[in-house]
Formats: C-alpha cells, sequence, structure tokens
C-alpha cells in the first residue's frame, strides 16, 4: 500500500457526450495510475471494439475509450492515461459487492496494469431520497470521493470486497 496525494479523477461526467443523461443516480468507480501511463489511439481503438459487444455506444478519441448503455445506464471507459472507469445504476443493497465486482472486472480490462493504482467512488446525481448504507441525503447534487492509497493490481484483485466496504461507508458519510 502507497499512501499518496490525491491523484486527478476524470469523473464519467467529464468523459460521455453531454447530453447524455441518466434517469436515476449512478455509481462511479475508478482505478487511477499512481504514476501516469499512457494507451495510444491503437490500444484505444482495440478497446472501443471489444467494449462495443456489450454496449450500445461506444467510442474513441486520443483521450480514451468508452462504451455504455443508455437504457440499462451502465458503462466502461478506458483513458489515455490509464484511468480505468465504469458506471451503473444506484441500488443501496449490496453495493459493496457489486463495487468489488466492478473492481474485478475494471482489472480484467485487456491492456497492461501499471504498478499501482488508486481508487476513487462517486455518487451522481444523488436525489434527495437516495440512502447509502441507511443515511439519506438532504440535498441534491453529486459526491465524489477521490483517491487516498494506492494498491498493486494483485492486492486490489485479493481484497477487492474489503476496499468496495471502505468505497462504499465513504461514499456514505457526506450523508451522515
Amino acid at each position: 500500500m502507497q499512501h499518496l496525494e490525491e491523484l486527478t479523477v476524470v469523473w464519467r461526467s467529464a468523459i460521455l457526450p453531454p447530453e447524455y443523461r441518466p434517469r436515476g443516480p449512478l455509481v462511479e468507480v475508478h482505478l487511477v495510475p499512481a504514476a501516469p501511463a499512457r494507451h495510444g489511439t491503437p490500444e484505444l481503438e482495440r478497446i472501443r471494439d471489444e467494449l462495443a459487444a456489450d454496449f450500445t455506444r461506444a467510442g474513441s478519441s486520443a483521450g480514451g475509450a468508452w462504451a455504455f448503455s443508455t437504457a440499462e445506464d451502465r458503462g466502461l471507459a478506458v483513458l489515455s492515461t490509464g484511468q480505468r472507469t465504469c458506471w451503473f445504476p444506484f441500488e443501496d443493497d449490496d453495493l459493496a459487492v457489486r463495487v468489488a465486482a466492478r473492481l474485478t472486472a475494471l482489472l480484467d480490462i485487456a491492456l497492461p496494469l501499471p504498478d499501482s493504482l488508486a481508487t476513487a467512488i462517486g455518487l451522481d446525481p444523488v436525489a434527495a431520497t437516495t440512502k447509502v448504507a441507511g443515511r439519506s441525503v438532504s440535498g441534491s447534487g453529486r459526491i465524489r470521493i477521490g483517491t487516498e492509497e494506492a494498491l498493486s493490481p494483485g492486492e486490489l484483485r485479493r481484497t477487492s470486497r474489503e476496499i468496495a466496504e471502505g468505497l462504499v461507508t465513504r461514499l456514505a458519510a457526506p450523508l451522515g
């Protein structure tokens, strides 16, 4: 485990086209390289093509590749910096289990992994009725919890459930 200064996270709203409007709150899970990584355009185009099979829309640019399904409000993105991102509809039940599964899915994307990655999580948009881990929101907006520490891909994979539980706890903290 490597403690670090907070890394820059590119959030879903900056990745997707501005006309993308989710129907409800989405959980965002991010893996951010502790040291800059670079994926070139050919790698990103290959990943876009692989991701496209599981989603209704896909695209890529020099900045990244993404694929999403508006009908299901879920998607994946890989940025040229090495950041791996996913989003899915928020449901409080078993959120840590679903976050752990997404962490593993992000690690399984067929691109080289950096030596260490930091996690981040968000909830956007947040509605007045949203609850996380039993805590209710008192307004609207978004919650974005940035990076704290970096772990090796192997450590992330081995402890994904514990990491996910910690991320969900951190996500609920601003609501309490």
